[in-house]
This record gives C-alpha cells, sequence and structure tokens, in this order.
C-alpha cells in the first residue's frame, strides 16, 4: 500500500468492518474494476487519535 499511496485507481471502493475493538480493527476492503473485482482484509490500530494500517 505504501508504493500506492496517493495513486487513483479507476474502480468502485466498499469496506466493510469485519472486527472491530477499541484499539484495533480488521476491514474487507473491495475494489470493483472494469472487469474484476480485488478484495483484501487490512488490518488497523490506533495510534493515539489516529488509525493507521499495520
Amino acid at each position: 500500500m505504501k508504493k500506492q499511496k496517493r495513486e487513483k485507481l479507476n474502480c468502485t471502493v466498499s469496506t466493510d468492518i469485519i472486527e472491530e475493538s477499541a484499539d484495533y480493527m480488521v476491514a474487507k476492503v473491495t475494489l470493483k474494476f472494469e472487469d474484476f473485482t480485488k478484495t483484501d482484509l487490512v488490518t488497523l490500530e490506533r495510534e493515539g487519535n489516529e488509525w493507521k494500517v499495520s
């Protein structure tokens, strides 16, 4: 993901929270392109008042 920072993709993005607590969450991210769909699981951790991808 760091390599794709600020890169714009021609797709529709949807997210679903799979699991959540006060300090972390797991989200399912679906990128729907014209010819295919890509799904990833992303883990986020709370650092202070911000969420960071771990």
